[in-house]
């Protein structure tokens, strides 16, 4: 039977896209990311499962499952950042196809697809350059949906899981995007500090293992630090846990206002 092995919370900012250019406000996010990838190293997952907020759908919840993801990304929103950076590594449609099934079970409304010149965006890839970069572990990139609530996240979340279960992998779920997200101009801009405060108090919770604690403040936290997506990616990941794993914060840094997470979870 598969099993979630672990969890991370990870930051995506484009300016950490290229580390030999990265600005000195993102140093410390990228000593965390490198730990992560230690932390990948010493769990030995068969596949990652990564939820980025910057894959946005709208009515249904879409999981890739293609063989091997490949393509050149130039991002639409930062293009003097990220322009023709290639990209070639495995995907997995056993495990893309598990999950998607448990999804519907559950009544997530949620697509498979492994269309043709489909283009991953730098949500997904950033991270990925440092957790796995040989590029060599396989990869379920997953949607943000709009139209979803932060209950049926949690939901597709703990479908999530269940498909796992279903194969016999050992699985890292991944949570891509920021905590407090209340965008400025200037990117080495910090978050307010009442915004950094409910920043700690989440990742205090998540990191304690403190379910019940969690899913009772979650949604003040998602409405009042005006979380990324809505919180849809902290959502199915707290449903992947059951906001029961216990871990540690790497690292936290700001980008454009923004309070970015480095987080490690492991099962207790």
């Amino acid at each position: 039977m598969g099993s979630v092995v672990g969890a991370l919370i990870v930051t995506h900012t484009p300016r950490m896209a290229d580390e030999t250019k990265a600005p000195p406000f993102t140093h410390e996010m990228i000593r965390g990311m490198h730990e992560l990838g230690k932390e990948i190293e010493r769990l030995r997952p068969d596949a990652l499962i990564q939820v980025s907020t910057h894959w946005v759908t709208t009515f249904n919840h879409y999981v890739l499952g293609h063989k091997r993801h490949r393509g050149v990304l130039t991002s639409s929103e930062a293009p003097d950042l990220i322009a023709g950076v290639p990209y070639d590594f495995p995907g997995d449609p056993e495990l893309a196809a598990a999950i998607v099934e448990k999804g519907k079970e559950r009544g997530v409304p949620v697509i498979l697809s492994a269309a043709d010149h489909f283009v991953i965006e730098y949500g997904t890839l950033n991270p990925l350059r440092y957790l796995t970069p040989r590029f060599d572990i396989p990869v379920v990139p997953i949607s943000s949906c709009l139209l979803a609530d932060p209950e049926e996240c949690i939901r597709w979340g703990e479908a999530i899981t269940e498909g796992i279960k279903q194969t016999s992998k050992r699985v890292i779920v991944i949570a891509s995007g920021a905590l407090s997200h209340a965008l400025v101009r200037g990117p080495e801009k910090w978050p307010t500090e009442e915004h950094q405060r409910l920043d700690h108090i989440f990742i205090e919770l998540l990191t304690g293992g403190r379910a019940g604690e969690l899913k009772s403040f979650f949604p003040a936290f998602v409405k009042e630090a005006d979380a990324e997506m809505g919180g849809r990616h902290l959502a199915i990941l707290i449903g992947a846990t059951g906001g029961a794993f216990r871990g540690k914060l790497h690292a936290y840094g700001p980008s454009s206002g923004t309070g970015n997470a480095v987080v490690s979870l492991t099962p207790d």
